[in-house]
């Protein structure tokens, strides 16, 4: 055979291989450049979507059932603030442009509220004593308290590996003010829990 029909033809087949590595990877390259897009918009949404639910946090932990300072007109204590919806079922966004560890963590989040809201309707329901219901609102405080934080370390996440920068508009720490709520009612606990031992001990004594 030939030689130049031989050399011919591979580089026909040559040519050809290397035009077919070469559109799959430059597919490859605009499917990944798409997918990187999609989830740095989906970052951006659940960001928003979390700090709302920061902001919303924040008031139910301060809200310790009094409207101004004051009880109603019977003298109860009563749920002021509604406590923040979290709706991350979007249709419109590509959940799997996101890592399935993240993308579970976010999926999950609502059924950390439902826990949470039951507990708290729970000491509402056998701990907390009228008028001032004080049980239950420290439980509701200290529940949302976590749950801010939490959406916060959700939001540190997506805003670190998405390079999103944070918003510097609220003139207050939301996050802060939350870990110090939080950190006032453990100390609180732990002061009713050292009281209770006492007793205890002096009355087996």
């Amino acid at each position: 055979m030939d030689e130049k029909y031989i050399f011919g033809l591979l580089g026909i087949v040559l040519g050809s291989l290397l035009s077919a590595i070469f559109s799959v990877v430059r597919e490859l390259y605009a499917e990944n450049r798409s997918k990187k897009k999609e989830a740095e918009y989906l970052a951006i949404r659940m960001i928003c979507v979390f700090d709302s639910f920061m902001e919303g946090c924040a008031s139910v932990v301060g809200d310790n059932g009094l409207y101004h300072g004051q009880t109603d007109a019977e003298g109860y204590s009563r749920i002021q603030v509604t406590p923040p919806q979290l709706d991350v079922q979007l249709e419109d966004v590509n959940w799997k442009s996101f890592p399935p560890e993240l993308m579970y963590e976010i999926l999950y989040f609502p059924n950390l509220i439902k826990d949470a809201d039951r507990y708290i309707s729970s000491t509402f329901e056998h701990a907390a004593s009228p008028p001032d219901y004080d049980e239950g609102f420290e439980e509701r405080q200290y529940q949302y308290s976590k749950l801010g934080i939490m959406a916060s370390e959700l939001t540190t996440k997506l805003r670190e590996k998405y390079q999103i920068p944070k918003n510097h508009i609220s003139s207050w720490d939301i996050v802060e003010y939350m870990h110090e709520e939080k950190a006032k009612i453990n100390q609180l606990r732990l002061k009713r829990e050292a009281v209770q031992k006492k007793i205890f001990a002096e009355l087996k004594a």
